[in-house]
């Protein structure tokens, strides 16, 4: 039986070329993830502070004539961490506040409350030289197969107690100096310069020389400056102690897997810790993403609490934020010292002076 061709159905003409590929729902947890993952949050605030200290050295070249108007950044304040605590002692004693350079102990002040509620939630999240190093610590690891170098546990013991040993004699120099002379120190012209005088130092050799040293050393072994010389991390980590917020370990649960214990960049030894209290521990939430039983490792407030990994990051960058808007705000971040001081105190020269410390 033949079929009359006007008969036939009108068929769709084949389209050459290879199937499209179905289009897939924006994955919404994914990006999530990767915003508040703290690589993605650390290079973003190191990021931020290279780009203030562009801007500074823009700002140099205006007061020594050389380019166009860039106003001064105050963000940069956190280069001299340890003058500004010499200025936080003071309003501590009763000194007031510091209206020079107020920024700096705004920061200070930001570190030592995110300190407080969030283990070190300042070294874990914010700081841009700690990026710097887990950076140089990360590399080591893909070259080391996983793993950096771990020392013998009282050769790490020891390089952690120099680093309290350091914060212990700095802590006890401030608390010595008297108020007089620690409100007075605000107002040198040499401290309004000293950050200028730290960027222009990076290129000197020898400071190129152990820089380098420092971050080989860091691939091997981890962050050798965060873990056992930055006195700064000795006293925030002291006042970690006292925070709020820490992961949890439900010892019923826990399979023993190793996982959390083996991913800890700061070496602590998780799967043997009920409430993880180690002064090395940032927050990082590495241990509570990697646990494969659920609700077995979680970061909790008071203990009751449940914080998701994802929101601690929430937390610890929100707080700090709140802090720069509410200084920002009421006018406790800029700094009062006019542009023009600023550019006389460069043009004396002083930038190119050098003091018994080597700055």
């Amino acid at each position: 039986m033949s079929i009359e061709p006007e008969l036939l159905p009108d068929l769709p003409a084949e389209e050459s070329g290879p199937p499209a590929a179905p289009s897939r729902p924006l994955d919404l947890v994914a990006v999530r993830d990767f915003l508040t993952s703290r690589m993605t949050v650390r290079l973003a605030f190191l990021a931020f502070f290279l780009f203030a200290v562009w801007r500074l050295l823009g700002f140099l070249k205006w007061a020594r004539g050389e380019g166009p108007y860039v106003s001064r950044p105050e963000a940069v304040a956190g280069l001299l961490p340890v003058g500004h605590f010499t200025s936080f002692f003071a309003w501590v004693k009763g000194g007031g506040w510091d209206a020079l350079l107020p920024a700096g102990l705004v920061i200070i002040l930001g570190a030592i409350t995110l300190s407080v509620l969030f283990k070190r939630g300042f070294c874990g999240w914010i700081c841009p030289l700690g990026t710097v190093w887990e950076g140089a610590a990360a590399l080591g690891r893909k070259l080391l197969g996983g793993r950096n170098v771990r020392l013998p546990k009282w050769l790490d013991i020891a390089g952690r107690s120099l680093r309290y040993v350091i914060a212990a004699l700095a802590l006890a120099f401030l608390t010595m100096v008297s108020i007089e002379e620690a409100v007075g120190f605000r107002s040198l012209p040499y401290m309004w310069v000293a950050d200028l005088k730290i960027i222009l130092g990076f290129a000197n050799p020898i400071f190129v020389l152990v820089f380098l040293l420092t971050f080989v050393v860091s691939m091997l072994l981890g962050p050798v400056w965060c873990r056992w010389l930055c006195p700064l991390g000795g006293w925030y980590s002291t006042l970690g102690l006292a925070s709020p917020c820490a992961v949890h370990r439900t010892k019923e649960t826990c399979i023993s897997c190793h996982k959390c214990t083996n991913v800890c960049h700061a070496f602590v030894d998780v799967e043997r810790s009920t409430r993880v209290n180690a002064p090395e521990c940032d927050g990082c939430m590495d241990c509570v993403k990697v646990c494969p039983v659920d609700g077995c490792l979680e970061a909790r407030a008071f203990g009751r609490v449940r914080i998701a990994p994802w929101v601690w990051p929430l937390l610890v960058v929100g707080l700090w934020l709140a802090l720069w808007g509410g200084a920002k705000a009421t006018g406790n971040w800029d700094t009062s010292v006019p542009d023009e001081v600023f550019r006389q105190v460069i043009d004396s020269g002083l930038l190119e002076e050098r003091t018994k410390g080597g700055l």
